[in-house]
């Protein structure tokens, strides 16, 4: 089974949620959803609750932005995919679309054509997005383990007069002797010494050019 097959497969079963006024428009995307295998629901005015387990939304894009609209985007905590419904292509609703981010666009009037097509290009740029991030947030937790060890071996090493090696050493053994993690080692030195810190300023009183 190819990469598309799969999204094609995955489909069926997802949970849609269309944003839309009940015209023919929405009905004819319900049953289209409705053949590819989808739990489809249409629902105007957007709710002011939160929806449960949103995996794909359509959503009118016109002239001007739907505050409706974007306020329930922002309550969901795991953002659906996205497929934008213009029914034309000015500078405001192109606007509109890409600061929405949708994932892909179907026009209107809808025809049974193009439904799938958006569905399967809106999933897989959706997934490649998911990826992308999950990858970033890694880095971004790498590189702030790494500083993290940094700024405790120069503490310890500040501290206890060692070399870097010996300090990253001390470290190691207190992880494994814990059942920690390094970094969580790392991470207690750093708070303990900033509370240290804090406490000798505290009790070492204000300054003679102190003002007060």
């Amino acid at each position: 089974m190819s990469e598309d097959d799969a999204i094609i497969e995955r489909l069926r079963g997802l949970s849609a949620l269309v944003l839309h006024p009940r015209d023919g428009d929405a009905e004819e995307l319900l049953l289209q959803l409705n053949r590819i295998g989808c739990r489809a629901q249409a629902v105007w005015p957007p709710p002011r609750v939160d929806a449960e387990s949103v995996d794909i939304a359509f959503i009118l894009v016109q002239e001007k932005p739907s505050e409706p609209i974007v306020q329930f985007l922002e309550r969901q905590s795991v953002a659906p995919t996205l497929i934008g419904l213009a029914g034309y292509e000015s500078p405001s609703v192109l606007n509109h679309l890409i600061e929405l981010k949708v994932d892909s666009v179907l026009t209107k009037p809808i025809r049974p054509s193009g439904v799938l097509t958006a569905m399967v290009t809106g999933r897989r740029i959706w997934q490649e997005c998911r990826q992308k991030d999950r990858m970033i947030g890694k880095l971004r937790s790498k590189v702030e383990n790494s500083q993290k060890m940094t700024d405790a071996k120069l503490i310890l090493m500040r501290l206890h007069g060692i070399e870097e090696q010996a300090a990253y050493q001390a470290m190691r053994q207190q992880a494994m002797e814990t059942r920690q993690s390094i970094s969580d080692i790392a991470e207690a030195i750093i708070q303990s010494h900033e509370l240290l810190s804090s406490v000798m300023t505290r009790a070492a009183g204000p300054s003679e050019d102190d003002p007060t």
